[in-house]
C-alpha cells in the first residue's frame, strides 16, 4: 500500500484536480449541447504544442509551448462565441465538429514533421498523469483554482446563457462577450489539463462524470456532488487497474469512468434486483482481476546474467550503468551545455524518474553518441512506458543513414529487436575498450 501511495498519490491528487472543475464545466457543457468543444479545444492546444515545437524547437513542458496553445485556445473561444451569435444556418455542435476536424488533420501534419512525432501523437491522446510532479499540481491547483472563482462569482450570466441563449439575447445580455469569456476560461483549463492529461482522458473527466449525474437529478447541487463522487472513485479505480496490471495510467482511468456511466445506465434502466447482481458481478470480477494479476513490481527488473547472454549482450550487460564510474558532482545546467562521458552516466543514474533518464539519453546521444548508445540500450532493457520508448528508439533512429527497425511494440529481448541491438553494439564498438561511459585517462570532469 505504502508504494502504492508513493508512486500514485500524486498522479491521483491531479486527476482529482482535474475532476474539481471538470466536472462542473461539463454540465455547462451538456446545457450547451456542445459535447465535442473539449475534443476540439484540445486539439487545437495540441496544435500550438506541436507547432512550438516545430517552430522554435522548445520541448513540451517550456514555457512558450504553454503560450501558443493559449493563444490558439483563446483565438478559438473568439471564433465560437462569434459563430454562435452570427452563424444561423448550421448548428454549433457543426462549427465545433468542422473545428475538430482542420485541427486535428493540423495537429497529425506536424507531428508527422516533428521529430519524434510518434512520441507526441501518444502524449497527445493519453498524457502523462504518472510523471505529474509537484509542480504539475501547483501550477493546475492555482489555475483552475482561480478559474473556478470566476466561474463562482459569475454564475448567473454564465447559467442563464447555458439554460436558454435565446432567453439571455432577448433580455439584452451581451451573449456574445459572456460566450467569448466561457470558452476563454474553458480554453485555459484544458491547456493545462490536456498537457497531463492528455486528449482522452480531459474529455472523460469533462463529459462522463456531467452525464451520469444527469441521470440521477437535474439539481446543480447534486449533480456537482454526483459528478466528483464518481470522477474521483473511476481516478482511483483506474490508477489501481494500471498500476496492478501494469497498464497505462491515462486509458485505464477514462475506461474505468466509462464503466461506472454504463452501471449508472443500467440501474436507471433496469429492475433493482437485476443491476445488483450486475454490480456485485462486476465488483467482484475487478477485485478477482487485480488480486489474481501478479504486480508488477514482484518481477524484478534486475540485469540478467551475463553467462546465458550472446556475447553482444553479456558484452553491453558488463559495461551496463551498475558499472560505471561514481557519480561526479554534478553542477545546474549539465544537460545544457558539455558534458564528459562520466557526467552523462551520473546523470543517468541520478535522473529521478523515466522520463528524466529519457531526456539524459537524448541528450547523451547528441554529445557522445558512443555511450549515448550504451545508455539507451540499457534503458531499452528496462522496457519503459511506450512513449518514452519511441522517443529513444528516434533518437537512435538519428545517428545513422539506414531506419531503424525497431519495434516498440515488441519487449527488448524479442528476435527482430535482438537483431538490432547486436547491428548496434556492432556499429558503435561497444565491445571495444575503452568502455563507452567512462572518460578517457587522465580525463576528469569538465570546469565550467
Amino acid at each position: 500500500m505504502l508504494h502504492f501511495v508513493e508512486l500514485l498519490g500524486l498522479p491521483f491528487l491531479v486527476c482529482v484536480a482535474m475532476t474539481a472543475i471538470l466536472g462542473y464545466l461539463g454540465i455547462h457543457v451538456l446545457s450547451r449541447e456542445i459535447v465535442f468543444v473539449d475534443i476540439a479545444l484540445a486539439q487545437i492546444v495540441a496544435v500550438g504544442a506541436v507547432g512550438a515545437h516545430v517552430v522554435f524547437g522548445v520541448h513540451e513542458n517550456a514555457p512558450m509551448t504553454s503560450v501558443a496553445s493559449l493563444a490558439l485556445a483563446l483565438g478559438a473561444a473568439g471564433f465560437y462565441a462569434l459563430a454562435r451569435r452570427k452563424v444561423v444556418q448550421i448548428s454549433q455542435e457543426t462549427v465545433i465538429g468542422v473545428s475538430y476536424a482542420i485541427a486535428a488533420a493540423a495537429a497529425l501534419f506536424l507531428i508527422g514533421i516533428a521529430p519524434g512525432g510518434h512520441v507526441h501523437a501518444q502524449h497527445m491522446l493519453a498524457g502523462s498523469i504518472l510523471w505529474a510532479t509537484w509542480t504539475d499540481l501547483i501550477i493546475c491547483g492555482l489555475v483552475f483554482g482561480a478559474v473556478g472563482v470566476c466561474f463562482s462569482v459569475l454564475r448567473h450570466p454564465f447559467h442563464r446563457i447555458s439554460s436558454d441563449y435565446d432567453g439571455a439575447l432577448r433580455e439584452g445580455m451581451n451573449v456574445v462577450a459572456w460566450d467569448f469569456l466561457f470558452y476563454a476560461l474553458l480554453g485555459i483549463v484544458i491547456t493545462f489539463a490536456v498537457r497531463i492529461g492528455g486528449v482522452v482522458v480531459v474529455f472523460a473527466f469533462l463529459i462522463i462524470p456531467a452525464t451520469l449525474s444527469a441521470l440521477f437529478t437535474a439539481r446543480l447541487g447534486k449533480r456537482l456532488v454526483i459528478g466528483w463522487v464518481a470522477g474521483i472513485l473511476g481516478a482511483l479505480l483506474g490508477l489501481l487497474f494500471a498500476h496492478r496490471l501494469d497498464f497505462s495510467v491515462g486509458p485505464a482511468v477514462a475506461l474505468l469512468l466509462g464503466v461506472e456511466l454504463a452501471l449508472a445506465g443500467l440501474s436507471r434502466r433496469s429492475a433493482p434486483l437485476l443491476t445488483s447482481a450486475v454490480v456485485v458481478a462486476v465488483a467482484v470480477g475487478y477485485v478477482a482481476l487485480l488480486v489474481a494479476a501478479p504486480s508488477p513490481h514482484t518481477v524484478p527488473r534486475d540485469l540478467p546474467e551475463t553467462s546465458d547472454l550472446p556475447p553482444t549482450e553479456a558484452a553491453l550487460a558488463e559495461t551496463g550503468p551498475g558499472v560505471l564510474d561514481p557519480p561526479a558532482e554534478l553542477r545546474p545546467g549539465t544537460l545544457e551545455g558539455g558534458a564528459t562521458p562520466s557526467e552523462l552516466a551520473a546523470l543517468f543514474e541520478q535522473a529521478p524518474n523515466t522520463e528524466a533518464r529519457r531526456d539524459v539519453i537524448l541528450r547523451a546521444l547528441e554529445l557522445e553518441p558512443r555511450c549515448g548508445v550504451q545508455l539507451a540500450l540499457s534503458y531499452l532493457r528496462e522496457d519503459p512506458p511506450l512513449f518514452f520508448r519511441q522517443g529513444v528508439v528516434d533518437g537512435l533512429s538519428d545517428l545513422g543513414d539506414e531506419p531503424l527497425d525497431w519495434d516498440v511494440t515488441q519487449p527488448f529481448a524479442a528476435p527482430v529487436n535482438a537483431e538490432v541491438v547486436a547491428r548496434l553494439v556492432d556499429e558503435h564498438r561497444l565491445e571495444t575498450p575503452p568502455p563507452p561511459c567512462r572518460s578517457s585517462p587522465g580525463e576528469g570532469p569538465r570546469r565550467r
